[in-house]
């Protein structure tokens, strides 16, 4: 199918013909007629309309405003227009920083008070949009009012962070010479940006209410303590938190808190669950020193149980009363927590269970999010070595420079600043027991020597010493990259790879277990029910249906922190709903294309080989201008 011409447009509406377009405007256009039986003539009036006080009460104008002047004033400033409607489609308000444009809206009438529902104006971009609730394109003929023809126009819902549809918003632009697929681009980034002001406007005023209430906690200046949002972003810290990381207070403001120091586990991932934790520890390298801490964990909540962020407590360790005990951590899953009835995950459940009770070294792999550290442990804990440590070590996440120490130790001397007896190194604090190399295609070439030296003569050297510690560990290796290109380019070592590559197991994503996704969210709303102390008995299965049509790049990872936040987000509600989701997941199920856009006539075809250079210029100006679409669009 193809977009309409001014030919298909005069067969439908002059000899009642149905030419072969899109199905969703012949669709509209049979609706239109009903409504408007003279396609040449003009909209239709409403004596019933809003006024335009009540227009301005129920949209966020001043954030739609905000979003088009700082972010995409450069993409707007050609012959295009912008039109904001409520979600009766209603014009609020229209714009443009053309002036050409300007007079065109005016000769269309297309402003205050008209209504751009098909009913008042047949078939555009708008009334597309309320009729799928989805980002839609109408250009040229596909208009069903003749006046209309000479405009393209993108149009797409926006919605409220709670979910609630808050109206329309429109790009417009003249025909022919106006790109449609550039308009739609341009929608769909801009609807992105609008639902993250007002996401941060929403929790500005929220965190006004939170920091008064924690003020007092924050005047003790015995225990570093800072208070930061899910997102790991600094709100409050008081003058021993400022000690700790050796800063000063204008240093902190509006800054992430993993832009102070290094944290091992990672603080921002932390700071995005909602459950509380005591005397967790922690390892933290800030630019005046390292630290071994214990920390607790209380999440924030509003007055509607609405999930803001945390409070961290931290106190400082005296002493490492055991080095082997401060590095390993517990391995608390079990092939019992690895769900799924699939053949892909059924069967990689099995190899790691029948490889478990051996000694080989075995290499993991598959997509992030797959579940691949869940399957190190059940293979730990299934193992003769279950009662000694299982290490977890994430080779892409350990600065380069400090590699090599941190992971063979070091002896008294070895460098400015080293400690005065030396220091263990994690793979020596495993002996006997488990270690979970995460990403092992990101280790550096120069420490996968003597990785090998380790699996070869079952000895580690620390840095600075040439004393040879014998070591008897297991390894578990992960990744998600092909280790045999990685060898081709020289960034791997082949013996090495042979070495762990005894036994591979292969993830299957998510996108091949759908079958498996309803029980995985059950269990993952049991889970964090029981956690936050929250009754939500199950998921609309309106949402489910979107989860197995869903790509879920992020894999198991993505599905459980995204019932984690909806757990948490919502209300007291039976069922988590749309308005409960993470926002970008929330995005990605609200705006996917409806099948019948994938057109196939060669046009089309042509068109949207033409999208694909515009967006790979798009992305390349924004590269050129460090990320501010303003300037991406001047270069444009």
């Amino acid at each position: 199918m193809s977009f309409a011409t001014a030919k298909d447009w005069f067969s439908f509406v002059k000899e009642g013909k149905k030419p072969i377009i899109r199905e969703s405007v012949l669709n509209s256009w049979e609706r239109s007629k009903s409504y408007l039986p003279d396609a040449c003539g003009e909209p239709r009036g409403d004596n019933q309309k809003s006024s335009p006080e009540q227009l301005q009460e129920s949209s966020p104008l001043n954030i739609i405003r905000a979003v088009i002047e700082k972010t995409f004033k450069g993409a707007c400033a050609s012959k295009t227009a912008w039109v904001f409607c409520n979600p009766s489609g209603e014009i609020i308000e229209t714009g443009s920083f053309n002036q050409q444009m300007r007079e065109t809206l005016v000769s269309l009438s297309i402003d205050i008070p008209l209504i751009m529902s098909e009913k008042y104006s047949g078939t555009n971009a708008v009334s597309l949009s309320m009729e799928n609730n989805l980002p839609t394109i109408c250009t040229g003929a596909e208009h069903y009012l003749k006046k209309f023809h000479i405009l393209s126009g993108a149009a797409a819902p926006y919605y409220d962070v709670d979910g609630t549809l808050r109206g329309y918003i429109a790009l417009i632009g003249l025909y022919p010479e106006t790109d449609v697929f550039f308009l739609r681009s341009v929608i769909l980034m801009m609807i992105q940006l609008l639902d993250r002001e007002m996401r941060i406007t929403r929790f500005k005023d929220l965190y006004k209410g939170v920091k008064k209430q924690f003020a007092r906690l924050f005047s003790d200046d015995l225990k570093p303590i800072v208070m930061v949002t899910r997102t790991g972003y600094i709100r409050q810290l008081n003058p021993a938190a400022m000690n700790m990381f050796g800063i000063h207070k204008s240093n902190i403001d509006e800054k992430s808190l993993d832009k102070l120091a290094v944290f091992n586990p990672p603080i921002k991932e932390i700071a995005q669950s909602a459950i509380a934790s005591e005397g967790k520890e922690m390892e933290i390298r800030s630019s005046s020193k390292d630290l071994r801490v214990i920390y607790d964990k209380i999440p924030i909540f509003s007055e509607t149980d609405e999930f803001l962020g945390a409070i961290f407590v931290f106190h400082e360790k005296s002493e490492r009363a055991s080095q082997k005990n401060s590095v390993a951590k517990e391995a608390k899953y079990t092939f019992r927590d690895i769900m799924g009835k699939t053949a892909g995950i059924t069967m990689s459940r099995d190899l790691a269970q029948r490889v478990a009770g051996t000694s080989v070294n075995v290499l993991l792999f598959g997509p992030s999010g797959t579940g691949k550290e869940m399957f190190a442990q059940s293979i730990h804990n299934a193992s003769p070595r279950k009662n000694f440590p299982f290490l977890a070590i994430n080779c892409a996440a350990i600065p380069r420079e400090i590699a090599e120490s941190e992971l063979f130790g070091y002896a008294s001397g070895a460098f400015t600043g080293a400690s005065k007896g030396g220091n263990i190194g994690k793979l020596e604090a495993a002996d006997k027991g488990t270690v979970f190399l995460d990403e092992i295609g990101d280790m550096p070439i120069e420490l996968q020597a003597k990785l090998l030296r380790l699996l070869e003569e079952r000895t580690i050297t620390r840095v600075g010493s040439s004393r040879e510690i014998p070591v008897n560990i297991r390894i578990i290796a992960a990744t998600n990259k092909d280790i045999q290109s990685l060898i081709e380019k020289g960034e791997f070592r082949e013996d090495l790879y042979y070495r762990i590559n005894v036994s591979t197991i292969k993830l299957p994503p998510l996108s091949e277990c759908i079958e498996d996704i309803p029980e995985l969210v059950n269990h993952f709303i049991e889970y964090f029910n029981e956690a936050m102390g929250k009754k939500v008995k199950g998921i609309d299965e309106k949402i489910m249906e979107k989860f197995k049509t869903y790509s879920w790049p992020g894999n198991i990872r993505e599905l459980r922190n995204s019932i984690e936040f909806a757990v948490m987000l919502n209300t007291g509600e039976d069922i988590i709903t749309l308005k409960d989701l993470p926002g970008q997941l929330r995005m990605s199920l609200l705006y996917r294309e409806p099948p019948e856009v994938q057109l196939h006539d060669p046009l089309l075809q042509e068109r949207q080989g033409l999208e694909n250079s515009e967006k790979a210029l798009y992305h390349k100006a924004v590269r050129m201008a460090n990320g501010n679409l303003s300037e991406a669009a001047k270069i444009l």
